[in-house]
């Protein structure tokens, strides 16, 4: 992966990806919780992936905004498609670009369409964005062929400080459709705890291995 350096007339969505740059690939440290946080996350989701598939799998990495995940992962000779909202960031993902078979799918998650299955599907902090986790989980899904993976990483709502509502418990999520899909912690919507993701994934045709 390329490092890069910030040039002047770079949109704001290319500033604030490299702001996260500089915590997750770069290391320069200013949030050491964060960094441990995400440097954590990051290892465990990559290592389940690798445990799980064979070299040249086609993994599917839904909501990648810089691409760090993206990008490593098509190093490690996958083929990797990059998904996002922000289709302005497909650019600065390639100036970090340096090998491996990286593909680009910018879009609305729900929209996605493809013409072949992935073996597998990266949600890395996404869930908890969405008013409709349900119907989320339920479209990676249908994004996955038979016997393939879903890795998903999302923080719990068991923590005790967590004051968000359980999505079980509330009666209409659409009310929240207006303020779904914002980044960063002020966009979580619900936190989902471990007796929901059980359910959650059985709703979706899907079997927890690990949790």
């Amino acid at each position: 992966m390329k490092q890069i350096r910030p040039e002047a007339g770079w949109p704001e969505s290319w500033r604030k990806s490299y702001e996260y740059d500089l915590q997750e690939i770069y290391g320069e440290i200013s949030n050491r919780g964060y960094c441990y946080s995400y440097d954590h996350r990051r290892r465990h989701a990559i290592d389940l992936l690798a445990g799980a598939l064979a070299p040249a799998s086609r993994i599917l990495d839904i909501g990648a905004a810089q691409g760090n995940f993206s990008l490593l992962l098509a190093e490690m000779g996958f083929e990797v498609t990059w998904n996002d909202l922000r289709s302005e960031l497909i650019e600065y993902v390639r100036l970090k670009h340096e090998r491996g078979t990286l593909h680009f799918a910018a879009g609305n998650a729900f929209e996605l369409r493809f013409p072949a299955p992935f073996d597998a599907v990266l949600i890395t902090e996404i869930i908890e964005h969405v008013a409709h986790p349900d119907e989320f989980l339920a479209k990676v899904a249908e994004l996955l062929r038979p016997g393939g993976y879903i890795v998903m990483t999302t923080p719990n709502g068991g923590y005790f400080r967590n004051t968000l509502p359980r999505f079980s418990d509330c009666p209409d999520p659409s009310v929240y459709e207006s303020v779904q899909f914002k980044p960063d912690a002020d966009g979580h919507i619900f936190l989902l705890h471990a007796d929901e993701v059980h359910r959650l994934a059985a709703r979706a045709g899907l079997r927890v291995e690990r949790l």
